[in-house]
């Protein structure tokens, strides 16, 4: 994932990590959701927030500077444990050329 560590639950997208020192704006967890999704979830987590590097708009930032950071992971974490449809996405599959 260029740099970043995707992961996965079954086919699902459910988190990445990134850390890079030379480009640390968007370092901390992403969070893989649907864009109708993303209010709900900035709602629940309000440190959340899109992308500042990326026009990528399926993933959520939890920054790694955010005061709450693990307060929110943990609970993202449950989330995901609870297979909440809030996150994950299935990536589109890549045709082999």
């Amino acid at each position: 994932m260029f740099g970043n560590v995707g992961i996965y639950v079954e086919e699902k997208i459910v988190l990445a990590t990134r850390f890079k020192d030379h480009s640390p704006v968007d370092n901390g967890i992403w969070i893989a959701t649907k864009v109708a999704y993303q209010p709900i979830l900035k709602e629940m987590f309000p440190s959340l927030r899109n992308l500042e590097t990326y026009n990528i708009k399926s993933w959520l930032l939890l920054p790694d500077e955010a005061d709450d950071f693990e307060e929110a992971a943990a609970a993202i974490a449950e989330l995901i444990k609870q297979n909440s449809h809030l996150i994950g996405v299935i990536p589109k599959s890549k045709n082999k050329k």
